[in-house]
């Protein structure tokens, strides 16, 4: 077979047997390894703005493309968050929450998603997340992965908030939703129940979590939130959850509180020249709970509009809402947490102020072409959006002009988004970590052979049917949090599931890493790659093993194995680019 295109190849089989037939179809991913690469940019105009488009030398054909997007509203591009969100490759409880978040917030907001290209309904996707939520229930409480062991509380805390807002948006909870509730009631009241790698201040700013949470639930534990408030270890956003959660309570004990907190809150802003924001603890225990000065802004300016969102905020708000929008990369922010949460404060800073009606017209060429044309009249998310293939476009290296062109009253606000993909190898980098991939071939007794057979950068000869012990090291100067790494798999090679009993034992002893706690403590074995994940990991260097098999001739691409930071991915590592050679007994083989 012969692979023509990317995409979904149909596969028909057909099979007769006297007057009797029968048929079976089925699809095959076609893909290339590739390396996705983004460049976005955002800004406004009163007239006429001009910018440039230029495509990298060794951008893969027939794939990416330009994407224009358009609007009345500062919150043009919302689409990119969105996306980043659902598409997101894993697959823990926080990350799957922080997905349907968004689609909770209101009508208003959802204008700005394409929600069928984020693949189907709004109700869909949240009553799949409100379903698989008993996957993670303990019993008496949640666990980050399925089947966890260990309970995470502050994605606890962050899982009953959104249970409290899907309630809210008219969706029926599961009848686990009100033991998590209770078990977060008695989480925030049991101090012993603070985790031994939790701080004293992560716990705090947990805590607060917590009692936001249980306030959009209808309970208030005034004096939990009198302690948590007095104690004073909180960071930006432990006063932001404890202010929104006295805002929430009836009880006019929490006044002079609620002033001091505010107060407090305005006095930790940043001002940078025409941006201001909130900078987040950066000790290490705040990994845990996945600060960032992006997130902290975001719960900052959301319990601060909450609290007196009226015009005399409105100039320091902007200047927020104006970081927020520069800190984001390819068109979304760099995590899950980030996302979800600088989407709600955009939503509560669009419900405040931007109150206007716009009354525009709005046109983009590209290379003197009209690609885009589109009228903006009355307050409204609506996004204009225009895509434009690739090949479409321009030789690389060339600069194309491109003209956004405004008339009438109301600024326009737009968002240019440039995917390329490149399957040029690359080098090995390490930005915070360093991963190293061997292999070996395994004999026929299942024992590795001498010596290991190195990917960095090289082309590896294997027979069809042999067996390889995959090694994975992982090394970190110092404690991380929440670390993922991505080894994909060449085509040649399928990865050999040893919970399976037919595995042979042998197989089995080749496999697994050194330690459970402090290293890794999920892993996924999927088609096309191997997942490992660590909630922490220690400093030192981590080791896993697998056995794949050589299964189909051919030359293949080994991409590289990739780690990062799942709530800070500037800190990254990867790998050297290879290939696989398989050749087959006639000597016809594929080339990937």
């Amino acid at each position: 077979w012969a692979a023509e295109g990317l995409g979904d190849a149909a596969l028909t089989f057909d099979a007769a047997l006297g007057g009797e037939r029968d048929a079976l179809v089925t699809t095959l991913p076609i893909a290339v390894p590739s390396i996705r690469e983004t460049f976005a940019t955002f800004a406004s105009t009163d007239a006429t703005a001009n910018e440039q488009l230029r495509i990298p030398p060794g951008a893969m054909p027939g794939a990416g493309g330009l994407t224009v997007e358009l609007a009345s509203t500062a919150l043009v591009g919302l689409g990119g968050a969105a996306r980043y969100l659902f598409d997101y490759p894993y697959g823990c409880l926080e990350q799957r929450t922080s997905r349907i978040r968004p689609l909770l917030a209101g009508d208003a907001l959802l204008d700005a998603f394409d929600l069928e290209a984020l693949g189907g309904t709004r109700d869909r996707v949240v009553e799949e997340w409100l379903t698989a939520l008993s996957d993670y229930w303990m019993g008496d409480g949640f666990s980050l992965w399925p089947g966890g062991a260990y309970r995470n509380p502050y994605v606890e805390a962050y899982v009953v908030l959104a249970l409290a807002e899907a309630q809210d948006a008219g969706f029926s909870l599961p009848p686990l939703a009100d033991g998590a509730v209770r078990a977060l009631d008695d989480l925030v009241r049991t101090q012993d129940e603070r985790p031994d790698y939790y701080g004293a201040s992560v716990w705090d700013d947990t805590r607060a979590l917590a009692l936001y949470a249980l306030a959009r639930h209808g309970r208030f534990l005034d004096s939990e939130l009198a302690d948590v408030a007095q104690r004073g270890r909180l960071s930006t956003d432990g006063r932001s959850y404890i202010l929104r959660a006295m805002l929430l309570s009836p009880s006019s004990a929490h006044a002079m509180a609620k002033e001091r907190i505010a107060n407090a809150l305005a006095a930790q802003i940043r001002v940078d020249g025409t941006t201001a924001y909130f900078a987040a603890p950066t000790a290490e225990g705040y990994g845990w709970i996945f600060a960032s000065d992006t997130r902290s802004t975001a719960f900052g300016l959301s319990a601060l509009l909450d609290y007196a969102g009226g015009t005399d905020q409105r100039v320091l708000a902007q200047r927020m809402v104006r970081y927020l929008i520069g800190t984001r990369q390819g068109g979304h922010w760099a995590s899950t947490q980030e996302n979800a949460a600088v989407l709600d404060a955009l939503r509560i800073y669009f419900e405040r102020y931007e109150t206007d009606d716009p009354n525009l017209v709005a046109e983009v060429q590209l290379a003197g072409q009209s690609i885009l044309q589109e009228a903006f009249q009355g307050r409204s998310l609506d996004v204009a959006r225009a895509e434009v293939a690739l090949d479409d476009i321009s030789p690389q290296n060339q600069a194309v002009p491109l003209t956004i062109n405004r008339e009438g009253t109301g600024p326009l606000y737009y968002s240019l988004t440039l995917d390329t993909y490149t399957t040029a190898p690359v080098e090995a980098r390490s930005a915070g970590l360093t991963v190293a991939r061997t292999l070996r071939r395994l004999d026929e007794r299942g024992e590795p052979e001498n010596p290991p057979l190195t990917d960095a950068g090289a082309t590896l000869t294997l027979e069809a049917g042999d067996l390889v012990q995959v090694t994975v090291r992982l090394t970190t100067p110092v404690a991380r949090s929440y670390v993922v790494v991505d080894d994909a798999l060449p085509a040649g090679l399928e990865a050999l599931n040893t919970a399976f009993t037919t595995t042979a034992s042998s197989i089995q002893q080749q496999s697994g890493m050194d330690t459970w706690w402090g290293s890794f403590n999920h892993t996924e074995l999927r088609d096309d790659r191997v997942l490992l994940f660590a909630d922490y990991l220690r400093r030192g260097e981590h080791t896993y093993r697998y056995v794949a098999r050589a299964t189909t001739s051919g030359t293949f691409r080994h991409p590289p194995a990739q780690a990062s930071l799942m709530y800070q991915p500037s800190i990254q590592g990867r790998t050297a680019s290879s290939r696989v050679h398989v050749p087959s007994a006639s000597g016809n083989i594929a080339t990937q």
